[in-house]
């Protein structure tokens, strides 16, 4: 089932990838990738007002909408307990990292950046070692040659690119102003985690004594103007790097690291 042009992307919640990366892997499915989503976790902690019986297939449904907004070919949930992947053996979720790796063939990862300072997330942590893990070893065959008789061969990945709340080692920026209004639907297509996400800014605001006027703004019941409006102010600061309106940034890495790529200069 080798994807065409594939990006492989390795995400620890439902909204992961449309925070961080989705006017890339818009961009990405725009110019003829075939993108396919792994999410590991299951959203069961991912509100302050649903059950975990609500919570897990809302979220599913919301992550269907948004793959198709942003034109993603499909989603894979892993189901693993959400705030609990820490739990989960490293090389248990490595190998299904490297099986999916094995299946797909992509051209590109992309994941959480394994080395990005700041990140106090244990699921964002543990995709990302996994994943660079199984990227460093699907092409080696003495790592898990059983894959073989589900006729999965070992498989190199050309290029990773990460990303990071904290992008302090970023060395690629990529312009996405033709879909930044792609970028926003998609993360409103996540309904419960944008409630969420305004559901914990009030939370934390109040804790911080936050004057009325900036309290009347978070409308969990209308989220998208106030979502419009930090979207674009954090991706038009990345933007000015490479002077285009909007952009997001990647660590980016291509397989054989430096000498791979003086090889492909010369």
């Amino acid at each position: 089932m080798a994807l065409n042009n594939g990006v492989l992307i390795f995400a620890a919640h439902a909204d992961d990838t449309e925070f961080l990366a989705g006017g890339t892997v818009a961009r990405l499915a725009a110019e003829g990738h075939e993108i396919v989503e792994v999410i590991a976790t299951d959203n069961s902690r991912g509100t302050f007002e649903l059950t975990a019986a609500e919570i897990i297939p809302q979220s599913e449904d919301e992550a269907r909408k948004a793959a198709k907004i942003l034109g993603k070919k499909d989603v894979v949930f892993l189901g693993y307990s959400d705030g609990m992947l820490s739990d989960t053996p490293l090389n248990e979720l490595r190998e299904k990292f490297m099986r999916l790796i094995r299946k797909y063939r992509p051209k590109i990862v992309m994941t959480f950046d394994p080395w990005a300072p700041f990140e106090p997330h244990p699921d964002h942590r543990q995709v990302a070692f996994a994943a660079v893990e199984a990227v460093s070893f699907a092409h080696m065959p003495l790592f898990h040659p059983e894959h073989k008789k589900d006729g999965l061969a070992p498989h190199l990945v050309p290029e990773q690119y990460f990303f990071a709340k904290d992008p302090k080692y970023a060395n690629k920026v990529i312009d996405i102003t033709p879909y930044i209004e792609k970028k926003i639907e998609a993360l409103c297509a996540h309904d419960s985690q944008m409630k969420l996400t305004i559901d914990d800014l009030r939370m934390a605001l109040e804790a911080a004594g936050a004057n009325q006027e900036t309290m009347a703004m978070l409308n969990r019941d209308n989220y998208k103007p106030l979502l419009d409006i930090y979207v674009k102010a954090h991706d038009q600061e990345i933007g000015k790097k490479i002077g285009v309106p909007y952009a997001e940034e990647f660590r980016h890495e291509l397989a054989g690291g430096p000498v791979a790529a003086l090889a492909r200069s010369g």
